[in-house]
């Protein structure tokens, strides 16, 4: 493959936008380009936590970066979710001058749009898996939590949102990954974003001609269902 077909060289090319928090994630400047990436055009954007321009969904996911920006000098990358779509952010820890009471971030925004990336290789056969890792705060550390309480997950970007029936968190696999090492007698792709616990399932609802699952968890979560799986679900759960 030519090197101006390759992903690496597409992504150099991609229109950049940088942005600089202070301590408190608060942005202090910005280029233009990083407005329209995660501003919505209402409102105010300097002076403003980074993390309130990312739906609730990503904040722990950017807190994350930002957080871990000063623990190598390479600084931390990670794509996350925003109105405008997917994003290839890169932080960075500043030295402003003003001493260590003073710090800065430089944020770094790639606008990936269709641009995609290497296919992932496909997951050797083995085991199901009996332990799941989240990350639930802003820190480096990976719990693990037993398969069993996964209710649910659901696509966010290259990675996934595991729902329990008491919480949610960011698992740092990708759906499909995350399919292939699943026991499929439990848990079904219900729908392109989507994968249920079929045990965690309460109720099946119809809306407007489209189904849903309403899940066990606190909040009732309800889960679409596509269209091609619908007769595949009445049969497994007789609705």
């Amino acid at each position: 493959m030519g090197e101006a077909q390759t992903f690496e060289y597409r992504l150099q090319r991609l229109p950049l936008g940088v942005v600089m928090l202070d301590r408190d994630r608060r942005i202090r400047a910005a280029s233009g380009a990083v407005q329209s990436f995660l501003g919505d055009g209402d409102g105010p954007f300097f002076g403003v936590d980074i993390l309130e321009l990312h739906p609730p969904q990503a904040r722990a996911k950017v807190g994350w970066l930002i957080a871990s920006a000063g623990e190598s000098p390479l600084g931390a990358s990670l794509i996350v979710a925003t109105r405008m779509g997917n994003l290839l952010a890169r932080a960075i820890a500043l030295a402003t001058g003003g001493g260590p009471e003073d710090p800065a971030t430089v944020l770094m925004f790639f606008m990936l749009g269709d641009l995609a990336a290497p296919p992932e290789p496909e997951a050797e056969p083995g085991p199901f898996l009996v332990k799941l890792p989240i990350q639930k705060g802003m820190g480096d550390v990976t719990a693990l939590i037993d398969i069993d309480e996964v209710a649910a997950l659901s696509a966010q970007g290259h990675y996934a949102e595991a729902l329990t029936l008491n919480f949610s968190a960011f698992c740092p696999r990708s759906l499909a990954s995350l399919e292939a090492r699943l026991d499929p007698a439990l848990f079904v792709r219900v729908h392109r974003r989507h994968i249920v616990n079929l045990s965690h399932v309460r109720a099946a609802e119809r809306l407007d001609g489209a189904w849903f699952l309403r899940m066990a968890d606190k909040a009732a979560t309800k889960i679409p269902v596509g269209r091609r799986q619908v007769e595949r679900l009445r049969k497994l759960l007789a609705f």
